[in-house]
Formats: structure tokens, sequence, C-alpha cells
């Protein structure tokens, strides 16, 4: 296994390096006992000897533990499947159907489908399912690591990658960004998301650095309390977080170590980077996709520049240039094999020369800079959360009461973007019990904050949903509050 391998090399190196945050720190050193002890107590609940390896989805929240679970199951030859403990149980059973766990190891965040029993694993519970799945479809010969991504499909999509794949990604962001055993890593991202696991999780454990990732949630007060106490020198977070600490008025930050920032997943403003440059604090708005990996850095951010240069061996063009502004294509060493459940829709978006065609509109500037403009229609980004808006006009007519709906991330000027829903009713059901419904079946997140009732969708004259009408709709009602 190629990631094992280059990962145990970081870890025998860098023997001292800790992992951890304010109410727990473990060595490097100590990591690899623990993954030792977990390993062994994989092999033994799982059934190694069937010749395909296991499959052990992880669900937890951000500590030691998960890392070393990850690890552990790296060692026995597992695939580990890295999944958001944010979704519901209804979109957790659906992945066990289609992907066929092996066994979970978990903390108890999430809600597990039944299974047979749940077993003490080196301290981390382990279910194990009711019923071995006797037929399920086959994993890429060379896939080490399966992560989630919602944003292009109707349904969380599970991506393949090899071992090559994630260790070019990592080796190219340790080689943009300069990360070293010197560097303490401070991530507010859930380690199974690509902000975390391409940034900080495996560039740090391969570079040796010190890994801190706080379980609780960034607010100012939080990130301020980590910042002085553990003196990290490279802050990882999405836009959301740093939008909070420009708007507060900590004065600790022009004191603070850091020699970098990262953000992703959506667009940082403005507003927020000059706020924080003037407090010091320059935040690189680097460009990333599940399907890819990291495409771009850039070293010497400056506010309301771009998201920044390709990263070694990451090509980027773009196609239906009007205006300048076109559809981002792009092509790199980190890009994903297939979506294990959705057989052919990741291969079917590469161009015939390796290109990913991104859901993303953008122009390359004459710098070679990159510079986002925006997303296709198809797909929602809300506080770094990606999903599909099929996604979530599924979920609305799960309920037998909903005829038809609509779904659209709106900002209000001056407030915060939310989830809205329009829908049509078959009869009457009120928004509480729509929402109580919805939280059951999937992630809080993809659950519209607001819904409203109407006695048809607005349409133009092909018949299709007019989203700017939509957005009035939700926003008027926004007023009315």
């Amino acid at each position: 296994m190629i990631l094992y391998e280059r990962i145990s090399k970081g870890l025998a190196d860098h023997p001292d390096s800790l992992i951890g945050n304010l109410s727990e720190k473990i060595s490097y050193g100590r990591l690899c006992d623990l993954v030792d002890d977990k390993s062994r107590a994989l092999t033994m609940a799982l059934d190694l000897q069937r010749g395909a390896p296991a499959r052990v989805g992880i669900v937890r929240r951000n500590a030691p533990a998960y890392v070393s679970d990850f690890l552990a199951v790296l060692r026995v030859g597992g695939v580990p499947f890295l999944i958001d403990p944010a979704l519901g149980a209804h979109e957790i059973v659906t992945l066990d159907t289609c992907c066929g766990f092996d066994g979970i190891l978990h903390d108890g965040s999430a809600q597990l489908p039944p299974g047979r029993c749940v077993v003490d694993c080196a301290g981390t519970p382990l279910w194990l399912p009711a019923d071995q799945a006797s037929s399920r479809l086959p994993l890429a010969p060379d896939t080490e690591v399966c992560r989630l991504t919602s944003g292009s499909t109707r349904s969380p999509a599970c991506i393949e990658f090899s071992g090559s794949a994630v260790s070019a990604a990592a080796q190219a962001w340790c080689s943009a960004s300069e990360l070293n055993s010197a560097d303490r890593v401070l991530c507010f991202a859930g380690l199974y998301n690509g902000l975390a696991f391409n940034t900080s999780l495996i560039p740090g454990l391969l570079a040796g650095a010190d890994l801190l990732f706080p379980a609780g949630l960034p607010s100012p007060s939080n990130i301020a309390r980590h910042l002085v106490t553990l003196e990290p020198t490279v802050l990882v977070a999405f836009p959301a977080a740093y939008d909070h600490l420009a708007a507060s008025q900590l004065d600790w930050m022009a004191q603070s170590r850091l020699r970098l920032a990262l953000s992703s997943a959506a667009r940082l403003s403005l507003q927020t980077s000059v706020t924080l440059a003037q407090r010091s604090i320059r935040v690189a708005d680097y460009y990333g996709i599940a399907e890819t990996g990291p495409l771009t850095f850039n070293s010497d951010p400056t506010p309301g520049g771009g998201q920044g240069y390709p990263l070694p061996g990451v090509s980027l063009r773009t196609e239906g240039v009007k205006d300048g502004i076109g559809t981002l294509l792009a092509k790199s060493r980190s890009a994903g094999t297939r979506y294990l459940n959705y057989p052919g829709e990741l291969e079917g978006r590469f161009s015939s020369d390796g290109y990913y065609r991104t859901t993303d509109r953008g122009a390359l500037l004459p710098s070679g800079e990159l510079q986002l403009a925006g997303r296709l229609g198809n797909s929602f980004n809300l506080g770094g959360r990606k999903f599909s808006s099929e996604e979530v006009e599924n979920l609305l007519t799960s309920h037998p009461a909903v005829a038809a709906g609509t779904a659209a991330v709106v900002s209000p000027d001056g407030g915060r973007p939310f989830l809205g829903a329009v829908v049509v009713r078959k009869y009457e059901v009120d928004p509480v019990e729509l929402r109580r419904h919805y939280l059951a079946r999937a992630a809080s997140f993809k659950v519209p904050e607001r819904i409203i009732f109407v006695d048809v969708l607005p349409t133009n004259g092909a018949g299709k949903v007019q989203g700017s009408k939509i957005e009035q709709l939700l926003l008027s009602y926004r007023d009315r509050d």
C-alpha cells in the first residue's frame, strides 16, 4: 500500500511531532503504538481472509483517534471511507447499501443503520453489519482511500482514490506551501473534508508537522484561544470562520505566529480579506475540488486577488468563454479514479485528454493566476458544503404531502446566505413537520432553513422553473420575518 508506506516514513522520521488539540496531545511515536493496537483489533474483528480489502467507514469528529483509526485501516490493507458525521441516518444506510461496508469506526456522533453488533476496537467502537453483502460493486485495483462528495450527484458519491493520487496531492501541497516539520497546523475543517485532508492531514503527516484538530466550532473566541495557546504557524478554516474573525474586535491577531492562513470551498469576501490583512493575517484563498484534489495556491496573497496559481502537476484551462469567463477544466495527478456508487459518471466528466469538467466558472489571468467567477446552476455551496440541487429537490418530494419543490441558496443584503425551498403541497402540512421529516433523512445543511408554500412553481415558456423568481420569493419571505 503506497500511502501507508509513505506516511509511516513520516511518522518514523518525526517521532516527537504532535497531533491533538487543547485537551489531548500525543506524539507521532505514541500514534504508531495506537495504530498497532487498532490494526490488531481490526484484524480480529473483520474477516480479512476474503481476498478483497476490507471496506471500513470512519464516521467521527476531529480527534487524535480519527487519525489512528484511519491509519489502522490502511495498515491492515483496508480501504477507509471518510464519511461526514453530519450525514443523516438514511444517507448512511444508502451508502452502506451501495458500498457494502465491512465495518464502521465511529464515536457515536452519527446515526448508524441497525447492525449485527458493535465491538470495541482498541478504544473506538466498531459497527459490524447484520449481513455481509453477497455482491457489491468492486473497487478499482489501486484504490486506497474513498472520500465523499455530493456537489455533483443526486446523493453522496463515493470517490475512489489511488495511493499515488493521494500522495501526489500531498507532495504538491508540501512543495508549494513549503510545509515542513517546523510547522504547527491548526485546522478547523473536518478531517473527512478535502480542505483538511489535502492541506493538513496527509501533507502534515508526510512532512512531520504538528497537527492540531480542534473538535469545537470555529467561533472567534475558540480560534483565538487555540492561536494564543498553541501558537500555530498555519491556520486552515472555511470562509465563514474568517468572516467571524474579521467581524470580531479581538486584538491578539497581530501577535500571532501565523505564516500562512488557508481558506477554500467558497470565495473569501473582499471585506473579510482586507480587514484581516490590516490585522497582519493574509488569507490564501486556494482552489480545489473533491474529484481532482487541490489545484492552486498563492504563497503571497493580496486582498481581492484570485485563487492562486496551478500547483505542481496541475493544468487548468477554460471552455465556452464569454466576456473572459468560461467553464473551468482541470487536470491533475491527484484526481479520483471513479465514483464507486455511480459507475461511469465520473469518467464521463473527463475530456479525451484527461481534463475534468468542473461546475465552476472563472478566468485564467495573463499572470497565470485563477480568478473564480461563480458556479454553474445545478450545485450549491453553503459555508463550504457542496451539494446538488437535484439532491435537495429529491429530498423535498420524499414527503407524501409535497407534490413539487425547488430550492435555492440566497444571500440577503448584509445577511448570511441560507438554503430555502419553495413547495407545492398536495394537502395541508406545516414547515416544522417537513423539516423534521427531512432532518431524519439528510444532513442538516441540506435541509432548507426556510420553506414557503405556493400553488404552482413559477416557470418560463419552456416549462423550466425560473430561478430568479424563486430567489425573489425566498428573499421577500425573509424580509417579512
